[in-house]
């Protein structure tokens, strides 16, 4: 069974974002733990899955794997 393109790229973007989610949900429950606010470890948690969804997704268009310059224009 091959996959579509289409397919894969939501794929890849799902897996960029169940790891972005993991990676917020550690860095909430770490910087609670040393003491920080509930406000202040979401706010950790947010930046967190902010950064890391960022860096995948710039890592997976630089790879190809989600389309990128090279498939826009006629």
């Amino acid at each position: 069974m091959k996959l579509s393109p289409f397919a894969a790229q939501v794929l890849f973007l799902l897996l960029a974002l169940v790891s972005s989610s993991l990676v917020a949900v550690v860095a909430g429950v770490l910087s609670c733990a040393t003491g920080t606010s509930i406000a202040g470890s979401v706010l950790y948690g947010g930046g967190a899955f902010i950064l890391w969804m960022t860096l995948s997704v710039t890592v997976l268009t630089a790879l190809g794997l989600l389309g990128g310059a090279g498939n826009s224009g006629p």
